[in-house]
């Protein structure tokens, strides 16, 4: 049974003729006739009396077309139904930001795009740069704000990825460390330090990283809190190795106890913050339009940061 011999029976019972019926939907006469007599035989039921005159619905095709109304009836609200889930996904932006990353853009610039967009609903979910990864593939998100390095660029055969800024790392010592008086760092100055880390994905890379190169080196403690890091660092106990995006939010490099020596070494050299999508996704003109906000919104940003920390002046030094 094909929803068009449903419509055919309804035409048909409404034009009281095949070939009028045949003129309503486009087909042959021969067409309309044919398929109803299939459906005939594939119900066991006479649907239409054939006479001289036209054709007229049994007593039984009667209750068969009500019931085929209803059902196309139905397929309409189906399909209306669909439509609008349809129109609800295209106006959803989800974007997955990497956890730690500080934005102090994102309420401006989300309260513009609500004026500009207001059927755009933009969810903004933190994880790892990895479960952002993962997140994108399964479609669970539309494009994620990640670090781009050695492990999530693993992914770069179905990934598209666009650089936007290196990450810049920065040590962490009090106010009266030896250290503090250093305009930056390498390797070699931090022998004999005793660390405290954050516990995340792209940290725990790159420690584990520096630590066979330069190392090694002694680790007090390492946290997914970065209170307890500020503590420990702030009280003497040990010194710890941050982004930039850290050191421009920590309260205490604000307030002075804490002091952000930018760290001048190898290991970091090809990791970026920046966007990635999958390669066979396209966008809404309002997502892209939204991304491009984003984007923009970043890399202004960051051109303000170097002038809070001209970093770039200190690489020639690392050789």
């Amino acid at each position: 049974m094909q929803l068009e011999q449903l419509e055919y029976i309804i035409r048909v019972s409404e034009s009281r003729s095949f070939s009028k019926a045949g003129q309503i939907l486009h087909v042959s006469q021969s067409a309309v006739s044919q398929s109803i007599t299939k459906l005939e035989s594939e119900l066991g039921v006479k649907i239409f009396e054939r006479m001289h005159t036209g054709v007229k619905p049994t007593v039984e095709g009667m209750q068969l077309i009500k019931i085929a109304t209803e059902v196309l009836k139905k397929v309409d609200e189906l399909k209306d139904q669909a439509a609008k889930y349809n129109q609800s996904s295209q106006n959803r932006l989800s974007i997955g930001i990497v956890s730690g990353l500080h934005l102090p853009f994102l309420p401006k610039l989300l309260s513009l795009l609500k004026q500009e967009f207001p059927q755009q609903e933009i969810t903004l979910i933190e994880k790892s740069s990895l479960n952002i990864i993962e997140a994108i593939i399964k479609d669970e998100i539309d494009m994620g704000i990640l670090v781009i390095y050695e492990e999530t660029l693993k992914y770069k055969n179905i990934i598209t990825f666009k650089e936007m800024y290196p990450v810049n790392l920065f040590v962490f010592v009090d106010k009266h460390s030896p250290l503090a008086h250093h305009e930056f760092l390498l390797p070699k100055d931090l022998k004999n330090q005793t660390f405290v880390m954050f516990n995340g994905e792209f940290m725990n890379w790159f420690f584990n990283i520096f630590n066979q190169q330069n190392g090694p080196f002694k680790l007090l403690f390492s946290s997914n809190n970065n209170e307890n890091i500020s503590e420990a660092v702030r009280n003497g106990l040990a010194i710890a190795i941050e982004t930039e995006s850290e050191a421009l939010s920590n309260p205490f490099i604000k307030n002075g106890d804490i002091l952000a020596i930018p760290l001048i070494e190898d290991v970091n050299g090809n990791s970026f913050l920046g966007l990635a999508k999958l390669k066979s996704r396209t966008f809404t003109v309002e997502s892209q339009k939204t991304i491009n906000y984003f984007q923009s919104e970043i890399q202004d940003m960051f051109q303000e940061r170097k002038s809070i920390f001209p970093f770039e002046k200190y690489l020639k030094t690392k050789d």
